[in-house]
């Protein structure tokens, strides 16, 4: 079965980003809501809660992304009987994963004060609450979550997409009408499971009504088996270190810091998540296509597509993290005011990381679709535990700063030896020097971008005596959405590689209207 790359591409990332953009802006509404309505220490508590449990579910890491590259080829030969048995395989695996995620969070309950150096609100069962969130991490491993990997391998993350549309809807609807009318936060917390097991329903619906002929039944051979495994414990290994950012940096900063700093830092993550959600939405309509053209098309094709993706994506990547650079602070003290404002210089830490994160994604890509999670299995390993050390030392002397310092200083050690694989296990001809150099010139006109962006949004302000807080944000998203794509265009359009890739990307969107 041969994927249609371009339609699915097309109407997948349309649908995920509409989805990611609900996804940021309705989850914005409820944390705003419960801040003003009840105060920053309970949106601190939620927080904490979801970095413990996705430090537990790393058990799961790697599942779901090796199944789907498993698939890749049966779905190209149209194997019915050998899809059959992988899911049959995912359907266990994620029984046997649900019960130690439960299993692990339950040995916690003991240790929970500890976490948190503030005194807890006084109408909190800190106990009671974190079994709801617990619940709601492990629900899904016992309903149809194994199914969306059938979706996700044909290349049809829209029919998921629009499912958590629903789900948004009725979650995020449901909490603010709920903290408005009640202001309790048991009231807002027990939705989340109930929404969580409609969205495993929706999503199980959908999969055996477009594809009634797989079901987990059958049995993998030993070889297969042993593949898979090596694949999954790689992938797993892979991703701890992208995993555990966040997770690391919001419990240390609630063990030091204290809930309303946990607040502060997760509102400044959560905006920087949110961009790099939506940048999500590319990267995930993409990579089912590009694993259908490792299995179909040779490396030295693959490697010039691999060009052109990452010069559009970092052009992309590159507006995104201007507008954060010249945004951020104006957005802040018109959402949270001063109080929960951090400096300019631990503000532009987080542009810094949001920048570097980005410059490795469409080398990713490629990485999971050409299944080497194995070969960076050191990588994420000693991220993780560079990561957790260094936010444990900087962050108890320099606070907020340190922890998004120590996330940085981890992700850069490790960030050359860990995107070399792809050049030599796939693109074995490809030019790994020449595309570190690439990723620092995009580095410098970026950050050169922002600087110009910047002074001509101060000087708009200064000239015009601008005080509203709107207007100033209204004067810098305007002057984001001028000038740093005309430096841009400046810049590319004088390169004659760059200038051609410009032009085939064009070529390609007004034929198919993708750029695959």
């Amino acid at each position: 079965m041969r994927i249609e790359r371009t339609r699915n591409a097309i109407r997948n990332t349309k649908w995920g980003i509409i989805q990611r953009i609900v996804h940021i802006l309705l989850p914005f509404l409820v944390r705003t809501v419960l801040i003003y309505t009840l105060s920053a220490e309970y949106s601190g508590l939620g927080s904490l809660f979801t970095s413990i449990l996705q430090v537990l579910s790393l058990t799961e890491l790697g599942i779901s992304s090796a199944i789907v590259y498993s698939l890749y080829k049966p779905i190209a030969e149209d194997d019915k009987n050998r899809i059959c048995a992988i899911l049959n395989y995912l359907r266990k695996a994620y029984l046997v994963i649900g019960i130690i995620i439960l299993l692990l969070g339950l040995s916690l309950l003991p240790v929970l004060p500890k976490l948190i150096k503030d005194d807890i609100p006084a109408d909190i069962n800190l106990y009671i609450l974190y079994l709801v969130y617990l619940f709601n991490s492990v629900i899904s491993y016992f309903l149809y979550a194994y199914k969306t990997c059938l979706l996700t391998a044909h290349q049809r993350g829209d029919i998921i997409s629009k499912n958590t549309l629903l789900y948004s809807f009725f979650l995020y609807g449901l909490q603010c009408v709920s903290l408005l009318l009640f202001k309790n936060f048991y009231c807002y917390a027990v939705i989340l499971p109930v929404s969580t097991v409609m969205l495993n329903l929706l999503n199980g619906r959908a999969t055996d009504k477009l594809f009634p002929e797989y079901k987990p039944c059958g049995f993998l051979g030993e070889k297969e088996r042993r593949e898979l495994r090596k694949n999954i414990l790689g992938l797993a290994i892979w991703k701890i270190g992208g995993a555990t950012r966040n997770t690391f940096d919001s419990i240390v900063a609630s063990a030091y810091l204290g809930l309303i700093a946990v607040t502060i830092y997760n509102n400044y993550f959560y905006i920087l998540n949110g961009v790099n959600t939506v940048l999500g939405a590319i990267t995930a309509s993409i990579i089912a296509g590009i694993g259908n053209k490792i299995v179909t098309e040779s490396p030295e094709k693959n490697y010039q597509d691999f060009l052109k993706f990452h010069f559009l994506y970092m052009w992309i990547a590159g507006w995104c993290c201007v507008c954060m650079m010249c945004l951020y602070q104006p957005f802040m003290r018109l959402w949270m005011g001063e109080t929960l404002m951090l400096p300019n210089g631990v503000m532009l830490l987080f542009c810094y990381l949001f920048l570097l994160m980005k410059q490795g994604d469409i080398n990713s890509v490629y990485y999971q679709a050409a299944g080497l999670w194995w070969f960076g299995k050191i990588r994420s390993i000693v991220e993780a535990g560079l990561n957790l050390g260094l936010n444990l030392i900087l962050g108890k002397f320099f606070g907020i700063g340190g922890i998004v310092s120590a996330t940085i200083i981890s992700f850069t050690c490790v960030y050359f030896y860990g995107s070399k694989f792809v050049f030599t296990e796939y693109f074995k001809n490809g030019e790994r020097l020449h595309h570190y150099l690439e990723n620092l010139i995009f580095f410098l006109v970026i950050i050169t971008a922002g600087v110009i962006t910047s002074f001509a949004g101060r000087i708009i302000i200064t000239s015009f005596r601008v005080k509203s807080d709107l207007i100033i944000l209204m004067v810098y998203a305007v002057s984001c959405f001028i000038f740093p794509n005309l430096f841009f265009l400046c810049i590319y359009s004088h390169n004659k590689r760059y200038h051609g890739y410009i032009i085939d990307i064009i070529k390609r969107i007004r034929q198919s209207g993708s750029w695959i």
